[in-house]
């Protein structure tokens, strides 16, 4: 995260930030600017948290393949570098760091540039010696922040990571007690998941919240109750909101309310749940009384505000939970269900000129419809013309075909005649050559008898 709120007040905000390699402290009081340089060297990205001292710590990764630990004191900033890694292909980055109880909890994600695909989260803790755990083996994961997690009063840790196997995205939740990690709990799996978001009432449940994607974007919600570890008690996931480009979607707590917030198309929408998540209103969406604004991860808490991120605009006020809140320091009780009215009105006075519209569209594709049926009715009849039309054509082609059989039958018959006939033809004419030769030879015989008879008579 490039941009952590570290304290806020009604007319005070100081945060840090990433630009150009540099950690820069921004303060911002009764409309004054301040800045200042707090790390010239840092590779990835960093953290940062208060103590019980009230010192402001901060972790970052450095060039040189150091993970350094920053305090901020009376006398300045008093670092030191808590591990050096030597491979220049090893990067440490996507860093979370708490302090409870006087204990630092420091959550990282390690990996290397011949499998940049793949990556170890890792939680190192320091009490009185260093205990580190390797947690999980995040793969093929292409968006920041894919994993979120929240200490509650008892020093409890719960972890919720996304991570993608066989083409699918699952989302896991861990937890930890007295030194140990759970067993991973499948919370929900799908095409794709993104903005994974926790937090711990003071009842101890957890709420996660996360946005689907199959096909369309759907913003889910899943509750767990105290129970049986870790799982047994986790509720039914609920679609809170389908949409298209959801972006910067998180969970927070405000007075015992739970909220939902989001962008969508670059405006702000929230959901809310007064009853501890068992049901949600309906999406509404957030006046735009501003200009620009940010998106933070959160490290302070502000009041009665608990959450892990939001957005702050460019009056430096939170959008959109802290309105209700403030509202009501002014003492109007009702001040949120007339808030909501308002939406609720806005958002009616919306569907009442959306349905004008639909009327007109409505009347005008009748009257097209109606245009369209009397050319169909024509066409139709033209149809049924061009039919008979075609019956009539078949009958004559029937009638032409049937003639022809005929006449081929015809020309057969007179073929086969004619077949004999030939035939005929040639035996008579085999007849006449036998008959003239007979009568060649009787021609020569008579003449031969008068030739002696001539003789014979001289005699």
């Amino acid at each position: 995260m490039d941009k952590i709120v570290t304290k806020k007040d009604e007319d005070f905000l100081q945060y840090l930030y990433l630009k150009d390699r540099k950690i820069l402290l921004n303060t911002i009081e009764n409309g004054k600017t301040t800045e200042e340089i707090i790390v010239k060297d840092c590779l990835s990205d960093f953290d940062a948290c208060y103590d019980e001292e009230g010192n402001l710590n901060l972790i970052y990764f450095n060039s040189q393949g150091e993970i350094i630990f920053l305090i901020q004191k009376k006398e300045g900033w008093v670092g030191k570098a808590l591990y050096t890694y030597k491979d220049k292909k090893t990067y440490i980055s996507n860093f979370s760091l708490f302090i409870k109880n006087k204990t630092l909890h420091i959550f990282f994600t390690i990996s290397n540039s011949n499998n940049p695909r793949e990556v170890h989260l890792i939680h190192q803790k320091w009490a009185k010696n260093w205990k580190g755990n390797n947690i999980a083996v995040i793969k093929n994961i292409s968006f920041t922040p894919f994993y979120d997690l929240f200490i509650d009063e008892e020093e409890n840790i719960h972890l919720i990571y996304v991570t993608k196997e066989k083409n699918k995205n699952q989302l896991y939740y861990l937890y930890y007690v007295k030194d140990n990690w759970s067993p991973k709990f499948l919370i929900s799996e799908a095409e794709g998941i993104f903005y994974p978001t926790i937090t711990v009432n003071s009842q101890k449940n957890v709420h996660t919240l996360w946005v689907e994607e199959d096909i369309i974007q759907k913003i889910k919600y899943r509750k767990k109750t105290p129970g049986s570890w870790p799982k047994g008690s986790w509720g039914s996931p609920i679609t809170l909101a389908y949409s298209t480009n959801i972006k910067n979607c998180y969970i927070s707590l405000l007075e015992n309310i739970l909220w939902c917030t989001y962008l969508q198309n670059d405006s702000f929408f929230a959901t809310m749940s007064s009853d501890g998540g068992n049901s949600w209103c309906k999406p509404f969406k957030i006046p735009p009384s501003f200009s620009e604004y940010n998106f933070f991860k959160l490290k302070s808490p502000i009041d009665k505000f608990q959450s892990n991120y939001l957005f702050i605009n460019d009056n430096g006020e939170v959008i959109p939970s802290l309105q209700y809140k403030l509202t009501r320091k002014n003492g109007e009780k009702d001040s949120y269900f007339t808030f909501y009215i308002k939406e609720v009105q806005e958002y009616l006075n919306i569907l009442i000129k959306k349905l004008e519209t639909i009327k007109e569209e409505k009347t005008r594709l009748e009257e097209e419809l109606s245009r369209k049926n009397v050319e169909i009715t024509i066409k139709n009849k033209n149809i049924a013309d061009l039919q008979e039309l075609l019956k009539q054509i078949n009958d004559e082609k029937m009638k032409i075909a049937l003639k022809a059989d005929n006449y081929n039958t015809m020309v057969n018959s007179l073929i086969r005649e004619n077949e004999n006939l030939k035939k005929q033809i040639k035996d008579l004419q085999n007849q006449i050559i036998t008959l003239n030769s007979k009568l060649e030879t009787l021609q020569n015989v008579t003449t031969f008898q008068k030739i002696k008879s001539i003789f014979i008579k001289s005699d």
